[in-house]
């Protein structure tokens, strides 16, 4: 059976195409015309400002003694290590990524292992566990959509559907190198399995390469329009490159953490990743949790099929005392709808409703630049209140002097860190606030 629907991807598209055809000056083709500091509901960063936020200052190490990582383009093998597809097809030597995975962690290598994947739908998650080594996975199709690796699930299952719905034929057994992952979901104290553990494709290896294929939730509009979170692709490791990537599902469709093996948030360590050149979909905090990434040359996209109530790109919960959460630069953001979605809004993490302490409680940090926002955004109220404490946006416009000078904390815990510069498109437009 075809788990993937008709590609919303390839509509979005020739939508696109269309409408660029139709324009003899595109909006996203003008100059921009956002200016500093812009405004309490959208704030726009200074030329100098932006020189702080930059893919090198994102990926700096948090020990002050470590080189910054500086991730080069992803370089593929003559001969890959395995290789999944049909059985009895030429060169493979399994019919399971999982079980590739699993052959590839075994190898206990420290070098990196390759895993090349033959075009076709992978029905099932994907666990790849933390290893001494770096694993690369990718499609061999000429498209990303080639390669198709989907599963529903929900973070509402409660952990009996959820323990047959992801290992039905005993693919995660102790003694394999991701059965802890496993075990630790299906262990759970909770009802339900929650967020953490709804992800199709999980991964907690430092240094893991993605290429040329598609990973999608296929929960999508199965249910009703409340709170089921369904993971397309978590990562926990650093230093991980994602390229040429479709993300699909509907919320948390990308959820990244610096998680450690117990499944748990912690505080102590900082994950960096590179999106480049993919396509991420999805409704509610489409990308979502706690580390640094950097997209460059990436698709967001909102759907608006299951909810037309809300809509959030971003939902980051970098911790207080780190400067760098999210950056989107050369990106494309589109929305369904008339003008609901919003950029993203904060994951207040550890805090309650009306619980924010500054300084203590997560405080989401996102920019967004050099980018083209289409009309389906909010361009009055393009950040949306923080999840879990609820309070309210609050952006930095600082004070300005005689000349214009702009003086203000780019890290102030009193307000919101969610930043943009020199976007361009109908949904980039700053709207003045109404005088008081």
């Amino acid at each position: 059976m075809n788990i993937f629907p008709v590609s919303r991807l390839a509509l979005m598209l020739a939508v696109g195409v269309t409408l660029t055809a139709c324009s003899s000056t595109p909006p996203d083709q003008r100059p921009s015309e956002q200016h500093a500091p812009g405004t309490a509901s959208r704030p726009v960063l200074t030329a100098d400002e932006a020189q702080n936020f930059t893919a090198a200052r994102y990926f700096a190490s948090t020990d002050p003694n470590a080189a910054p990582w500086s991730p080069s383009a992803i370089r593929l093998p003559a001969q890959p290590d395995f290789v999944v597809g049909p059985a009895g097809e030429n060169g493979v030597t399994h019919t399971t990524i999982q079980a590739a995975v699993d052959a590839a962690i075994a190898k206990h290598s420290s070098q990196r292992v390759y895993i090349a994947i033959l075009p076709g739908e992978y029905q099932g998650t994907v666990y790849v566990p933390a290893a001494p080594g770096s694993v690369t996975l990718y499609g061999t199709g000429d498209k990303p959509l080639d390669v198709k690796i989907g599963l529903a699930l929900d973070s509402e299952m409660d952990r009996n559907t959820w323990r047959h719905t992801v290992n039905p034929s005993g693919k995660y057994m102790p003694g394999k190198p991701a059965w802890y992952m496993f075990d630790n979901c299906q262990n759970s104290r909770n009802a339900t399995v929650g967020v953490m553990c709804s992800a199709v494709f999980w991964s907690q290896n430092n240094g893991l390469q993605l290429q040329n294929l598609t990973i999608e939730n296929t929960l999508g509009d199965s249910v009703d329009a409340g709170n089921h979170q369904a993971v397309a692709l978590r990562s926990d490791g650093d230093k991980v490159q994602i390229d040429k990537v479709n993300i699909l599902g509907r919320q948390n469709t990308f959820l990244v953490t610096n998680s450690d093996v117990q499944n748990r948030f912690v505080t102590n360590r900082q994950t960096r990743t590179l999106v480049s050149n993919s396509y991420v979909e999805g409704d509610v905090d489409v990308v979502a949790g706690r580390g640094a990434v950097v997209f460059n040359n990436t698709d967001f996209r909102i759907v608006s099929s299951r909810t037309q109530q809300e809509g959030y790109v971003f939902a980051p919960a970098t911790q207080a005392n780190i400067y760098y959460g999210f950056l989107a630069i050369n990106s494309r953001f589109t929305a369904a709808g008339d003008k609901v979605a919003q950029l993203g809004r904060a994951w207040d993490l550890e805090a309650s409703e009306n619980g924010y302490a500054p300084g203590q409680t997560a405080n989401g940090q996102v920019v967004i630049r050099d980018s083209v926002i289409n009309e389906g955004f909010n361009n009055a109220k393009p950040w949306g209140d923080a999840a879990s404490s609820k309070r309210p946006f609050t952006g930095n416009v600082g004070t300005q002097d005689d000349k214009g000078n702009i003086t203000r904390d780019l890290n102030d815990a009193n307000a919101n860190r969610m930043w943009e510069f020199n976007n361009r498109g109908v949904g980039s437009a700053v709207v003045a606030e109404p005088k008081q």
